[in-house]
């Protein structure tokens, strides 16, 4: 509670039944049970993105090895998730006593082995005596880089008196180094200044890097263009009047990639360069144009400058007074760039597609709106949403876990409740991995709008390799919720075949707003946006590139 959670999301094993007894004495502690610990996990990571950092408890081992994939997507995108789990008895370790939910071996450190891969720190608590110490290690380490920790307790200690610690206080960001910062000052103003056209791109980084606003302030210094990568959505005012759009090479907003690839000095602020970002490594950027400012060191084409923090370096940048402004790239966009027509409503018994959906979608946000789109289609329909300044928008790029979306729904939810409403576009597939927790939101009584795309497939996986794989099980989805409520709580589910039967249903939606309300939108299996078609066939194109070297010598 002292750093900022007020809900934990909890599976129940014998191996924390005491530690969880422990934390339930904390009136400021509201405790969140979920249907699995995968779920969990997902839920912990949307809370994160919410209030800035989760909590997850699980069992030992088989609580720990389900949830340890939503981990990996907590660490891929830069989120202190805390990781608590309950561990064996503590006179175990040593011995060659062989115990339950394990692999039947007499090893009690596997578990730990592997969290230590997707976690900043990973912690085993044997005793009393170093519990405050090692808990309270794990913690600020996770609020310090912005990842994930695992904290292990063993079952027979988690009920343990322990000194009453001090209240955590440390500086989340160091100063950067003195010289290298004034260096690297002097060096990016050099080549700002010489371009003629330089633009700016904002990556997912800018989070970890706490330099959002920073970030913001030096964009309205320089008058150029900004466009911002499809994973930094939402980290920049889209009313702006220096903002151009979403850059992700040929999938770009309209003319974006244009201006950007023309530019003759681009500076990226918190990238990240994958072959999805990147559209399977086919974007045309130069690395001799390139500056990088990145969460702790610059990076240009003529040096590198280590121990230079993104925020700090933002900031002395833009009140240095040192740089020119330098609007060409935006007057090219303005320049080139054609509004696309206005979409008319359709008529209410056209049967729906995704364009008409994108349309509805965009008519539940407002202020106090929150949206978060699954891996899939979704990924591209979300970035043609316009985004009220100030809206959150939020999807897992980097780890990319088809199904997180569910989980992290009921996360973010809970993280902005009665401050935001949350908006979700998830496809059928990612659904079906992870429906289950649609009964914890009703359960505990949020009230997201959710729009299940159902087009009865993995529509992202065929646009990238096609085959009877990609096929699913139909589902009655408005039945399915219907039956998760089973009669109770403030629930409401819709199956949309049309423009019409769609809109009515965003209508009950806006007119109740403590109802989670969940429409089944039926889509033809072949509509998708034409961004997935291009996208998928230039990231098909990366995987399936030939070896290098064929066969070892």
């Amino acid at each position: 509670s002292e750093i900022g959670i007020t809900d934990y999301f909890v599976v129940p094993g014998d191996y924390n039944l005491v530690l969880l007894d422990e934390i339930l004495k904390n009136p400021k502690l509201n405790l969140i049970s979920c249907c699995n610990e995968l779920n969990a996990g997902y839920a912990a990571d949307g809370y994160a993105r919410a209030k800035g950092v989760g909590c997850v408890f699980v069992t030992f081992f088989v609580g720990g090895l389900s949830l340890i994939n939503a981990i990996a997507g907590a660490y891929s995108d830069d989120l202190p998730v805390i990781v608590v789990s309950g561990g064996p008895n503590s006179n175990d370790f040593g011995t060659n006593r062989i115990l339950h939910h394990t692999l039947g071996l007499p090893e009690k450190m596997q578990q730990y082995e592997m969290f230590k891969h997707v976690t900043a720190d990973a912690v085993v608590v044997t005793n009393a005596i170093d519990a405050p110490a090692l808990i309270d290690r794990a913690i600020s380490t996770a609020l310090k880089v912005r990842k994930p920790v695992y904290i292990e307790i063993c079952c027979n200690i988690a009920q343990l008196q322990v000194n009453n610690p001090v209240p955590m206080a440390f500086k989340s960001l160091p100063d950067s180094n003195r010289a290298s910062l004034e260096r690297a000052l002097h060096t990016v103003s050099n080549i700002w200044n010489s371009a003629v056209k330089p633009v700016i791109v904002g990556g997912s980084k800018l989070r970890i890097g706490r330099a959002i606003q920073d970030f913001y302030k030096f964009v309205k210094s320089t008058g150029a263009g900004v466009a911002m990568m499809p994973n930094a959505k939402s980290f920049y005012p889209e009313d702006d009047e220096q903002f151009m759009g979403t850059y992700w090479g040929m999938v770009s907003s309209p003319n974006v990639c244009e201006v950007v690839e023309s530019a003759d000095c681009y500076v990226y602020v918190g990238p990240i360069f994958n072959d999805y970002t990147t559209t399977g490594y086919s974007t045309l950027v130069k690395k001799e144009k390139m500056i990088q400012i990145l969460p702790d060191r610059v990076k240009t084409h003529v040096a590198e400058f280590g121990c230079v923090y993104m925020a700090e370096f933002l900031r002395m940048l833009t009140e240095s007074g040192k740089l020119e402004r330098k609007p060409k790239s935006l007057q090219t966009f303005q320049r080139i760039h054609v509004d696309l027509p206005v979409v008319n409503r359709s008529p209410p018994d056209q049967i729906l597609s995704t364009r008409a959906l994108v349309r509805i979608v965009q008519t539940t946000l407002n202020d106090s709106s929150a949206v978060l789109v699954e891996t899939g289609d979704s990924w591209f329909n979300g970035q043609k949403l316009v985004l009220p300044r100030g809206v959150p928008y939020e999807f897992q790029m980097q780890y990319g876990s088809i199904g997180w979306s569910v989980g992290a729904l009921l996360g973010m939810a809970l993280g902005f409740r009665s401050n935001r409403r949350c908006v979700a576009m998830i496809g059928d597939g990612s659904f079906q991995m992870t429906a289950q927790e649609m009964s914890t939101m009703i359960r505990y009584m949020v009230n997201p709008i959710i729009f299940l795309l159902n087009n009865r497939g993995y529509t992202i996986e065929v646009e990238i390799h096609d085959g009877p794989y990609n096929n699913t099980k139909n589902w009655d989805y408005k039945m399915l919720i219907d039956a998760f409520a089973a009669k109770e709580g403030k629930c409401r589910s819709f199956l949309c075949n049309t423009v019409g039967e769609t809109e009515d249903a965003v209508k009950f939606a806006m007119e109740n707003e403590d109802y989670l309300v969940f429409m089944e939108c039926t889509l033809d299996r072949d509509d998708c946006s034409k961004e997935l078609l291009e996208w998928g066939t230039r990231v098909a194109s990366a995987n399936g590139r030939p070896p290098a070297i064929e066969g070892n010598y």
